[in-house]
């Protein structure tokens, strides 16, 4: 990395925004030419704060001042138009047509102009792209290339500015090889860069790592490895720091009963010495408003300071909660089925993969889907799911399968989590449902969102629930669930489906993270 400068100074930053908790204390960030990530829980409001910090956010009302010294590139989630070529997406378009006219026998100096020295460049865009293992052809439209292709053009096309990089969840859909060419990529970077990921991998090789959560911005140097130990010491510290004011709370309740006694064997002290007044009533009147006075004094001075710790430990509770794993209920037993729930005998692809495919599940067993980007993945999916036909083969489906794609498409268009879970699932009362979403870390703030507004690990969370709510157990189709998922929601994610008491196929880029899921099959696309 080169000499270190600042690239963007946030003073004093912070938004309101319908269903998101607002931060404190406002945001003060130094973003440097060096590689920094920005990690939270999903729903906390990182790709929020990316966009801001872009200008791409119009519809936040913010405070505070960004002030950009650098320029910079910024990479979103969501897609670029599907229908224009890969030519048009790298704004070559202007060049190529010139290029034609000029080839065909134009000679218009404007053509000429615009090509300037370029004149091989239609050679060298198909030479850039066979080189990342793309398709060598500028004319194919973007809809062409599988979800890891575009998004490794779209990383290319960012690299290629040599500019300060924002970057938002760009591991998403990357087999193995493409992520290893991505920390390389953030390896060569001069530029420095500000990542917003979940991914373990590029998180150990980044300098700095800023976690953002409604507690505010904490900043932790070094890499995912530092960041983690940093992190663990601080619970136990939180841990120890509420056991200690649970003790002095403790205490305090104790010196309260302790009040309360003595002030009991006061008034009986007092009735006795009225009985036997041997001093003048004015004089016992006035010991008595003296002995009340005090108590009374003592007595607000306990409970001000039980209020004040109280308060204390309820600020620790929201931390320690905050990391606590999310809870979902019991999910009920599988759906008997004789025979395979899954049959599958010479299946040939549409896209991707030409190779016949012939395999059958039973429906509690656990199959893993791999093979590189492109291969027909997904394609596999919506076939078992009867979303697309087969060029050929045979497959026979003994149940009604859930498919679950990348995007979570089955969450659309739904006013709010509470509507989603009335539709798909048989629950129907609106106060046990939000206890349940409550669980799951989906707050009163979240359920007026509509769903496709929640983050990608807010729908996951919401559909696990909703899978947990069925009256049995559905054979699942899961189409890369690990994008997009904060280590939290992740763990939750692994958790359920350790399990979970049906079966499914699970595609994923990520083998290692899934092993201790025990799969029993294997279909590999290549």
């Amino acid at each position: 990395m080169s000499e270190l400068s600042t690239v963007l100074l946030c003073r004093q930053f912070q938004w309101t925004h319908q269903g998101l908790e607002l931060l404190h204390p406002a945001i003060d960030l130094q973003l440097q030419n060096k590689a920094q990530a920005l990690v939270g829980l999903n729903g906390c409001g990182k790709s929020l704060f990316l966009r801001c910090l872009a200008g791409q956010e119009t519809g936040l009302a913010y405070s505070g001042e960004l002030l950009w010294q650098q320029p910079f590139y910024y990479l979103s989630q969501q897609e670029p138009d599907l229908n224009q070529s890969i030519s048009c997406y790298l704004g070559l378009d202007a060049l190529f047509d010139a290029l034609e006219r000029v080839e065909a026998g134009g000679l218009d100096q404007t053509d000429f102009d615009c090509i300037g020295d370029r004149w091989l460049a239609k050679a060298e865009v198909r030479q850039w792209l066979s080189e990342l293992n793309l398709p060598a052809d500028p004319a194919l439209p973007l809809k062409a290339l599988s979800g890891g292709q575009l998004m490794k053009l779209r990383l290319a096309k960012a690299f290629a500015t040599e500019q300060f990089l924002l970057l938002d969840e760009v591991s998403n859909h990357l087999d193995q090889q493409a992520r290893l060419w991505l920390q390389q990529q953030l390896q060569q970077h001069q530029a420095g860069y500000l990542l917003v990921s979940h991914d373990v991998d590029l998180l150990s090789i980044v300098d700095c790592i800023y976690q953002l959560s409604p507690l505010g911005l904490e900043k932790y140097q070094g890499n995912y490895q530092n960041f983690l130990q940093q992190s663990q010491r601080q619970q136990q510290q939180l841990q120890q720091q509420n056991d200690k004011l649970k003790k002095q709370q403790s205490r305090q309740r104790q010196q309260q009963q302790l009040l309360l006694e003595q002030q009991q064997q006061k008034h009986q002290q007092a009735k006795k010495n009225k009985a036997h007044a041997n001093q003048a009533p004015i004089l016992l009147g006035r010991k008595a408003q003296l002995a009340e006075q005090s108590h009374g004094r003592l007595q607000l001075q306990v409970q001000a300071q039980q209020q004040e710790l109280s308060a204390r430990r309820q600020q620790l509770q929201r931390q320690l909660d905050y990391r606590d794993l999310p809870k979902l209920p019991s999910v009920a037993a599988v759906k008997v089925c004789s025979g395979p729930v899954l049959y599958c005998d010479g299946l040939v692809l549409p896209y991707g993969s030409k190779v016949p495919l012939s395999f059958q599940l039973d429906v509690q067993q656990r199959c893993v889907v791999t093979g590189s980007n492109g291969s027909g993945k997904s394609t596999l999916l919506k076939i078992l799911a009867g979303f697309i036909q087969p060029t050929q083969g045979l497959v026979q489906v003994k149940q009604r399968l859930w498919y679950l794609d990348q995007h979570l498409s089955l969450l659309d268009n739904f006013s709010g989590a509470v509507e989603a879970i009335r539709a798909l699932t048989m629950s129907q009362q609106e106060s046990q449902i939000r206890t349940s979403l409550s669980g799951i870390g989906l707050g009163a703030q979240r359920l007026t969102l509509p769903t496709q507004q929640l983050s990608g690990g807010e729908r996951v969370k919401l559909l696990l629930l909703i899978l947990a709510l069925q009256p049995y157990a559905p054979f699942l189709l899961l189409d890369e669930p690990d994008n997009h998922l904060d280590f939290q929601a992740l763990a939750m994610l692994q958790r359920f489906l350790q399990s979970y008491p049906a079966g499914f196929m699970l595609v994923t880029h990520q083998d290692a993270q899934w092993q201790q899921l025990d799969f029993s099959a294997l279909v590999r696309l290549d």
